[in-house]
């Protein structure tokens, strides 16, 4: 008899928290989850994880901006943002004010905002601050990203497809010693180019012989599994439609969420804001109030798109 779990989503922010505040390289989140953490006291196994990496470093004060502290004003002279500008939500904080779709989540109790993330010693490069954030484990030369390895503890079985990253480029954050993630840009090319240079030979179904190496095996498995997941995320994005408005910019959500509708195996979803949009330097204060419109309407209108599809709990 399977136990159901009851491991649920704050338990498993805890210990999130548990493991950044450590510095630890083995966090206590992957000691402590198992192939079912995810299902809460649901086993079917539907619950799925999307992160959206605000790369280059956002200026989390002024996203939520802490007006109610006189100190963010002294040392903000020039960038600080005046209180009648903000989208208030208590006596102390308020949002951006192009942030309406967060400050409606927020207000509707669908979203929550950790204060003070960081480690001890933080370094000022941003190659090597990106590592840390991507591996979870500050000064500890971990190679795998903290996704990957969360994808390793909740899969031991390495399901096919389990972990996705949208992007151009494969992220650290996905790494894994298992599993071995979808990485596509654009649905349409996904498999059609790149690597793909004999393309004829892999499209047989070659299957392994008995005079095939292991290694030989390994390679033929990961290119079928390969062709298979780009037509599936191709049929999935080209079948998909939505009334749903993510804004100007919808940050490949839409394509997230056209796989979640296609009922895709993969449980943990990693895409990010491309070139390292949040760099923003002297453009700062117009440049960085766009990227969090683009942010803020993407993500609430993902929000809505989930609700649409009946899958608003289960992400």
């Amino acid at each position: 008899m399977i136990k159901k779990s009851t491991f649920k989503r704050r338990d498993f922010l805890k210990l999130l928290g548990a493991g950044a505040a450590a510095g630890s390289s083995v966090s206590p989140i992957f000691s402590q989850l198992s192939p079912l953490a995810f299902a809460g006291d649901d086993t079917s196994d539907k619950k799925i994880l999307v992160v959206l990496e605000l790369s280059g470093g956002n200026d989390g004060l002024n996203t939520l901006v802490p007006y109610g502290d006189d100190a963010y004003y002294r040392h903000r002279p020039t960038l600080g943002i005046k209180p009648n500008k903000l989208r208030k939500i208590d006596d102390h904080f308020g949002f951006n004010p192009d942030m309406s779709g967060m400050e409606r989540l927020f207000k509707d109790g669908k979203m929550a905002v950790f204060h003070g993330c960081g480690y001890d010693q933080p370094s000022y490069s941003h190659f090597t601050s990106m590592a840390y954030w991507q591996t979870a484990a500050p000064n500890s030369g971990e190679s795998l990203g903290w996704v990957g390895r969360l994808a390793d503890a909740l899969d031991p079985n390495v399901t096919a497809n389990y972990l996705v990253n949208v992007d151009a480029t494969q992220s650290l954050a996905v790494v894994a010693k298992n599993h071995v993630p979808v990485v596509f840009d654009d649905p349409k090319e996904f498999g059609r180019k790149g690597l793909f240079n004999s393309r004829p030979l892999l499209d047989k179904d070659r299957v392994a012989t008995s005079n095939s190496s292991q290694a030989q095996r390994r390679l033929l498995e990961l290119a079928k599994s390969a062709r298979q997941a780009s037509e599936k995320v191709r049929s999935a994005c080209e079948n998909y439609s939505t009334p749903i408005d993510y804004g100007i910019a919808p940050l490949d959500l839409n394509k997230i969420a056209a796989l979640i509708n296609a009922d895709m195996n993969t449980r943990l979803y990693y895409t990010s804001f491309r070139r390292n949009a949040f760099d923003t330097h002297v453009q700062q204060p117009n440049l960085h109030q766009r990227l969090l419109t683009y942010f803020s309407d993407a993500v609430s209108g993902f929000f809505s798109d989930m609700e649409r599809i009946g899958r608003a709990d289960d992400v």
